[in-house]
């Protein structure tokens, strides 16, 4: 069965998320930032659609995100603020297995309200350990992050082996068996 998680990004106190590991519903998400300007749980844009505050704002610097247990499908709603016209791109977001680049996807911006914002919703069949957003810095002068839903991959139901199949029927027929010959065992009275 697959997890499914929602970082809305009050789960921790305001803090820079370089180094910050933020553990919810068994998932650890491992926030890196190389630039050292974004923080968590921080008042943003507002109460857009897919960005809400709290969120990670700052400047418009690369930063990751590592998870502790494969992902398979990831969602996130995006602000910037200010960009010119619907589809201008947001940010590039790579996703990564291990050191395996899987793909690298842009988000583009693709309603105003009122400040550009847009969804991302990736689901991948090859399981993701992390990814790197990069915002566009073209007229970008800050960005918000918000709402990270990650769903792990749903875990196959193991079907029984054909020997565990003939040993169950075997312990089922022994069984049978014993109660039979307890019941029609002669009785032995004294």
């Amino acid at each position: 069965m697959a997890n499914t998680v929602t970082l809305t990004m009050d789960e921790v106190t305001t803090q820079p998320i370089n180094g910050l590991a933020v553990t919810k519903g068994g998932i650890t998400f491992t926030f890196s930032d190389a630039g050292g300007n974004l923080n968590y749980d921080t008042v943003g844009a507002g109460i857009l659609t897919y960005e809400q505050d709290p969120a990670i704002t700052g400047p418009p610097e690369p930063f990751g995100v590592a998870f502790s247990v494969p992902i398979s499908t990831i969602q996130f709603g995006m602000s910037a603020g200010p960009t010119t016209a619907p589809g201008t791109p947001l940010a590039t977001v790579s996703f990564y297995n291990g050191a395996t680049l899987i793909t690298t996807v842009t988000l583009n911006f693709s309603l105003r309200d009122p400040y550009p914002e847009g969804q991302l919703n990736y689901t991948s069949a090859t399981p993701v350990t992390s990814m790197t957003v990069t915002p566009s810095t073209a007229s970008v002068v800050a960005i918000g992050f918000d709402n990270l839903r990650v769903s792990t991959p749903s875990l196959p139901v193991p079907a029984a082996s054909p020997l565990t199949l003939a040993l169950m029927a075997l312990g089922i027929v022994g069984l049978g068996g014993y109660a039979l010959r307890r019941r029609f065992r002669p009785s032995t009275s004294h």
